[in-house]
């Protein structure tokens, strides 16, 4: 074989390795974005995002937040399920919205506690108006959210948070608000 020859053949190797390689990192890289941004409960996710007309990339964000997928979470003060849905805003969201059936123990499946998330987050979004907002509100209690909205210290113009007081609070926000950005970029969702 002459010299041309190998040369030829060793370069068509070398481009045909690269681009084996380049497929094989993106592949990789793709893995890596989805281990890292879980869709598990796709179905009862959009379903229910739709119902409540809020985003699907918000419902995961706080899935991902509060539970990292395990639908058998349970916090410290006894939140319950994916969402992290606590008893007694169970008991509020059925006095507020009417009873659904479901009981308390009922909070560690998916399709509930998914239900009474997204129809809360949905109430904070017409409340605040304003998704981070909502994460603080989600996080620190609608309440807490109106005083600090009212503060000149914690908002300029009463509808944004530009301080949070409580440092959980402010960096489960900031938490929940890359979550969103990762499942808008990788899964392409609103």
């Amino acid at each position: 074989m002459s010299k041309t020859l190998k040369s030829a053949a060793l370069i068509v190797f070398i481009l045909a390795f690269l681009v084996f390689a380049g497929v094989l990192m993106n592949r990789s890289a793709r893995m890596l974005e989805h281990w890292a941004y879980p869709i598990e409960y796709e179905d009862i996710v959009k379903e229910k995002a739709k119902e409540n007309n809020i985003p699907v990339s918000v419902v995961f964000a706080i899935i991902r937040a509060e539970s990292n997928f395990d639908a058998g979470a349970e916090s410290r003060v006894g939140a319950r399920g994916l969402m992290q849905v606590t008893k007694t805003t169970y008991e509020w969201i059925d006095y507020y919205r009417g009873a659904t059936g479901a009981e308390w123990d009922d909070f560690y499946t998916p399709e509930v506690n998914i239900d009474y998330g997204t129809w809360l987050l949905a109430y904070l979004y017409n409340l605040f108006g304003n998704w981070n907002t909502v994460y603080a509100a989600y996080n620190a209690g609608p309440n807490a959210v109106k005083k600090w909205l009212e503060n000149p210290e914690y908002s300029e113009d009463g509808e944004t948070l530009y301080n949070i007081p409580y440092g959980e609070t402010s960096k489960y926000v900031e938490k929940v608000s890359s979550y969103r950005d990762g499942y808008k970029s990788v899964y392409d969702f609103d």
